[in-house]
């Protein structure tokens, strides 16, 4: 079999705009170079990623030479089990352009068309004529016949040398899902606005002390709950509170690390009626609060990075190879999401209907210890019964259908606090410091 000579190709710098269902993922960030690592192959055999999904794909589809080479950047990194419907990515690519020479450039040139022309270090300083939208490869297309049909790329653009996804986005904005099952949504709504503004996050995320981060100031330009079924109309909402649906619409310029988690298990336990919307004021006092308090992050699975947003002038989305007389790609999507949803759906319907089922089994009542009497009703009733009865148990929601049990629920303004993060950077520092000092002794 003869090798794909490359070299032959000129390249281009594009972005795409993808979705992912994270659930059968371990998060968006690939396990190092698989295609080219014999040792991460493996790792990515075993702990799957969005984005060596989306490279085995790209080499697949002979789009690009390598993983290291492609000056390849992400707009947002989500973690193990978080969804993306409007991430996006950049990198060099192969075209259907053709390398012409300085004489050709010159030409194009005067004649005004210098647009159509790129030259850049990815292609050894040479002139690329680019193709027009319609005559390049059909990247859309090529890329969601290798991908699962979890990954879907939805659109892409050319863009400038200097683009980058991450640095070049404005801002990026996160849905979280979650049921109103008994949750005080105007205190959560209430909460929520105490969040936008800039702000001091550090109380609000996971700090990784090798990062050295010193500005934890964010700036969340909207922070708003709003009911699924109002903008979702495949969502719609049942009889009971565990079937009414509810988000989180959060947008700002940057998030840190686990930031909206752990926003969310804040707004969770303001729901609850467990803290009030003040905590989250408290929180963001540094000089009150120099310290995280211990508390758990809310679940990933209902975290969705929704969109992210860039300049117009960067960015130029295209979706279909001929606008107004080709819709191939979008009616492609719409099948293979369809059928998606669909699938989902159907289990979810499933689900319910069996937990309908337990509920309605009939089963006995409590009844006063020595009582001969004992009255049956559905399980329904008898769980109710259970639960207003159990005065010592807290049942602190995290999301995701996940809930913590504990005996008592402590303040989070009266729990034990991590050192300060300078003290932590520090510390860290410090270690790295007599290690390195070490290894240079041995």
């Amino acid at each position: 079999m003869v090798d794909f000579d490359f070299s032959r190709f000129p390249q281009r710098k594009v972005a795409f705009k993808f979705s992912y269902l994270g659930w059968p993922y371990h998060g968006l960030a690939r396990q190092g170079n698989s295609l080219t690592s014999e040792e991460k192959h493996q790792i990515e055999l075993t702990y799957p990623t969005v984005e060596g999904a989306l490279f085995k794909a790209l080499a697949h589809c002979k789009l690009i030479t390598s993983e290291t080479t492609c000056d390849y950047s992400r707009c947002g990194r989500t973690d193990r089990g978080v969804s993306g419907f409007g991430q996006v990515v950049a990198m060099y690519v192969r075209s259907t352009g053709k390398f012409i020479t300085e004489e050709e450039a010159r030409v194009i040139v005067d004649a005004g068309q210098e647009h159509l022309i790129i030259r850049d270090a990815q292609n050894g300083g040479r002139p690329v004529l680019l193709p027009s939208n319609e005559h390049e490869l059909t990247y859309i297309n090529m890329l969601n016949k290798s991908l699962p049909p979890e990954i879907r790329i939805h659109a892409w653009s050319p863009v400038a040398p200097s683009f980058s996804a991450r640095f070049s986005c404005k801002s990026r904005f996160y849905r979280y899902f979650f049921p109103q099952s008994g949750l005080d949504i105007q205190a959560m709504q209430e909460a929520a606005k105490r969040y936008e503004g800039a702000h001091d996050f550090r109380n609000f995320c996971r700090l990784d002390p090798a990062k050295q981060i010193k500005n934890f100031e964010r700036i969340v330009q909207s922070a708003q709950i709003t009911r699924v079924s109002d903008q979702v109309k495949f969502v719609g909402d049942g009889q009971s509170e565990e079937g009414v649906w509810w988000q989180l619409e959060l947008r700002g310029t940057a998030f840190l690390w686990h930031q909206v988690r752990c926003m969310m298990a804040v707004l969770f336990a303001v729901g609850q009626r467990l803290e009030t919307p003040d905590v989250v004021d408290h929180m963001m006092d540094i000089q009150m609060t120099n310290g995280k308090p211990e508390y758990e992050m809310a679940s990933d699975l209902p975290l969705v990075l929704a969109d992210c947003a860039f300049d117009e002038k960067d960015v130029k989305w295209i979706r279909v190879r001929s606008p107004g007389r080709d819709s191939t790609n979008m009616v492609v999507l719409d099948r293979i999401v369809s059928k998606t949803w669909g699938e989902l759906n159907t289990q979810a319907v499933i689900a319910s209907a069996l937990l309908q089922t337990v509920r309605d089994t009939q089963a006995p009542m409590l009844c006063e210890r020595g009582s001969m009497d004992i009255n049956y009703s559905s399980w329904s009733e008898c769980r109710k019964q259970l639960l207003e009865a159990d005065t010592q148990t807290v049942r602190v929601i995290l999301g995701g259908g996940a809930i913590k049990q504990a005996k008592k629920y402590t303040p989070i303004m009266l729990r034990n606090r991590a050192e300060p993060v300078e003290l932590r950077n520090q510390a860290w520092l410090e270690r790295k410091t007599a290690n390195k000092r070490a290894r240079t002794d041995e």
